[in-house]
């Protein structure tokens, strides 16, 4: 599990990342904080990288 870990830790920061920026963004919308607009992008930003970064996190997990 740690040579995982090490192996795989630029995508684990980008997948902790992606999702703690995208949930950000949402609260802020929920708020009604900033430009809707510049929120709901920076939302699907955040969260296609998580989605990406999950995805080759699987691929290294199942490989």
């Amino acid at each position: 599990m740690t040579n995982f870990v090490k192996e795989q830790a630029f995508p684990l920061a980008v997948f902790a990342g992606g999702l703690y920026l995208g949930l950000g963004r949402i609260k802020n919308l929920r708020d009604g904080q900033g430009c809707p607009k510049c929120e709901a992008a920076q939302a699907v930003v955040a969260f296609a990288l998580a989605a990406w970064a999950g995805w080759e996190l699987w691929q290294a997990y199942q490989g």
